[in-house]
């Protein structure tokens, strides 16, 4: 297996690709990630663990076709959080699950230049770079490519294109159900890349330039997020608030703090936030260092935060990992409601889930003491009042190709002329199993 690097700013954080069948790193060179090196993993005659240059702190992996089984059995090790599966499944050849058997071993038997063109106009690609990779050389990995069973491996989103003709739809779906979130989308095989990217992969940076920008409005335009932390409180009260250490992850301005720290008198608390806004909190990524904390505590407890990370799984799991046996997760996050006005705007949304989705996820390594939702409509006068208070709050960490006179012209009205922009909370209590 072969590791080619797209871009290298030394950063923290890496994409890492795993490239399908018939192609190397030369397909992917028009991508961007901002805030990530990018990598590309291809040529899987020989499978090994991805010969990084440095270590990250967070590796985000999207692996393609042949590649989700590929990832899988060399990817575990990583720092991952994101991991998302498109067009593959992890029984790559399979009559029910896969590639269809006697497809894939005539592909693999009778190749030559005119069924690899053949094929690689089936999966939507025909112009793309294939580079120096001969038709001897993917003969012999397709004939010496692992194809057995699952292996076990995490994965948060499996993208599944409506007319792939190379794993048929049907087979994915029978691959995916139950074991992770499906998200299905128009085109080929291949699929557009730069758009998964600008859909699912948050761009941390502007998360902490965003929030850094609003922490002097915050307070007092944030009355949507208070009410969620109040309703918070109040489930967490309803449960038992009491613990002796405590860690809280997006402090912001402390609203939530300052509510249960009179609960908890005696307590230790360690404070996280991206993009600290007052004295005693640490600046830290929590989705990347909550797997390295090297000590237990009795509750994880973050207000509206979860919402920015790539990976609820991987963070859930390493929640369960840091809590003393009984130990509380109190979260809020938002589903897929949230900001629904925007969305047909046009503005990319965040990629919410649902309470049912975030139930199955957290069911591996807790109790499951509350999980539901609410929904919050803030109403305002115009469009523009709307981005001024999206602005004030820093909840606007997403890019957009609109420009704003579009996307006011674009937004919603009510028959009264105002607008509405919705919150869709969803709140979770988890005791550790």
């Amino acid at each position: 297996m072969e590791i080619s690097y797209l871009t290298d700013a030394a950063s923290s954080r890496l994409l890492l690709i795993y490239a399908g069948w018939s192609t190397d790193a030369s397909a992917f060179a028009s991508l961007t990630c901002p805030g990530y090196d990018i990598a590309v993993a291809w040529n899987y005659s020989e499978l090994s663990a991805p010969a990084l240059k440095r270590n990250y702190d967070e590796v985000v992996l999207i692996a393609w076709s042949l590649g989700v089984k590929a990832a899988e059995l060399t990817a575990g090790a990583l720092p991952l959080t994101l991991t998302m599966a498109v067009n593959g499944t992890p029984t790559p050849v399979s009559d029910v699950a896969g590639i269809p058997e006697a497809i894939y071993r005539a592909t693999a038997d009778e190749l030559t230049e005119q069924s690899l063109a053949k094929f690689r106009r089936r999966m939507g690609a025909s112009n793309l770079p294939r580079g120096e990779l001969t038709v001897e050389s993917l003969r012999n990995e397709l004939l010496a490519f692992p194809t057995g069973e699952p292996a076990p491996f995490r994965w948060d989103r499996a993208v599944i294109s409506d007319s792939d003709r190379i794993f048929p739809p049907a087979n994915q779906e029978a691959a995916w159900n139950g074991r992770t979130e499906i998200v299905r989308i128009h085109g080929p095989h291949m699929p557009d890349f730069q758009n998964l990217i600008d859909r699912f992969v948050i761009d941390k940076s502007l998360v902490s330039c965003r929030f850094a920008k609003g922490r002097h409005t915050y307070n007092d335009a944030a009355d949507v997020q208070h009410r969620i932390a109040d309703h918070l409180f109040a489930l967490w009260q309803k449960h038992g608030i009491d613990a002796r250490s405590v860690i809280e992850i997006g402090v912001g301005n402390g609203y939530f703090t300052d509510l249960y720290t009179p609960a908890l008198k005696d307590a230790e608390l360690t404070l996280w936030d991206i993009a600290p806004a007052r004295s005693g909190v640490i600046g830290v990524d929590a989705e990347c260092a909550l797997p390295q904390l090297n000590v237990k505590v009795d509750a994880i407890v973050s207000a509206s935060t979860m919402q920015w990370f790539n990976s609820a799984g991987a963070f859930l799991d390493a929640a369960a990992r840091a809590l003393n046996p009984g130990g509380l997760a109190v979260l809020s996050t938002f589903g897929p409601q949230t900001f629904d006005e925007l969305t047909r705007a046009g503005v990319v949304p965040l990629p919410y889930l649902s309470a049912e989705s975030l139930r199955r996820i957290a069911g591996t390594g807790f109790d499951i003491l509350e999980c539901h939702e609410g929904l919050i409509k803030k109403m305002f006068d115009t469009p523009l009042d709307v981005f001024a208070h999206m602005k004030a709050t820093g909840v606007n960490a997403r890019r957009s190709t609109l420009p704003l006179r579009s996307l006011l012209d674009a937004y919603p009205r009510r028959d009264d002329g105002r607008c509405s922009l919705t919150y869709q909370p969803v709140y979770l209590i988890l005791r550790k199993k």
